[in-house]
């Protein structure tokens, strides 16, 4: 069974609707909501490296995360959906998320968790974030329909990082969403796999 009703974007879905109603009533256009995201992306990375502010980071990335969910809205709603602009807020999706890691080993430079240092946690992180979503393309790609699976999905990584920054515990944060990307990223390859194999 596909966990997509579990997901943390069902809770935020309501707030997202009523967020995304009036700005399309306004004539604002879903592709301006995802170049928005990015920006928040760069000043959620600012705050951090310049100010040292994990709380304000955190919400900085919330409000990113949250204004993704709200030009998909609004491209449903509107009836404007295309695969262009579906392209446009993959891609940007991922040039946020390395922003906001990036960010993380530019504020700690020379500090060190577990025996790594915070760019190699940053890099694996990245890396496992990155086969998430390739995972799941390719096996759509191949077929596959059952897609949504395992713990780890954009909006729950988010989230989790979001949540550790608030409490000004940033790198243990990096730590758990490092390991919870690979996870996913493994779990989603074995779970496609076996798709892929039992399929006539």
């Amino acid at each position: 069974m596909s966990p997509s009703r579990y997901r943390v974007r069902g809770v935020f879905r309501g707030a997202v609707n009523r967020v995304a109603a009036p700005l399309h009533s306004r004539g604002v256009q879903p592709n301006t909501v995802t170049y928005l995201t990015v920006l928040l992306a760069i000043v959620a990375m600012l705050t951090l490296v310049l100010m040292n502010s994990e709380p304000l980071y955190g919400l900085l990335v919330f409000l990113m995360g949250f204004f993704d969910g709200v030009d998909g809205a609004m491209a449903r709603s509107s009836g404007i959906a295309s695969r262009t602009g579906a392209l446009t807020d993959s891609v940007l999706d991922k040039v946020s998320e390395f922003i906001v890691l990036a960010a993380i080993a530019l504020a700690h430079p020379t500090s060190i968790v577990l025996g790594l240092s915070v760019s190699i946690w940053v890099l694996v992180c990245l890396t496992s974030w990155l086969l998430i979503s390739y995972t799941r393309a390719r096996a759509e790609s191949l077929g596959v329909t059952d897609l949504d699976v395992g713990v780890g999905a954009r909006s729950e990584r988010l989230l989790t990082l979001v949540v550790f920054s608030l409490l000004s515990l940033i790198l243990l944060g990096l730590v758990i969403v490092t390991l919870l990307g690979i996870l996913t990223a493994a779990y989603r390859y074995h779970h496609y796999k076996g798709q892929i194999d039992g399929a006539p």
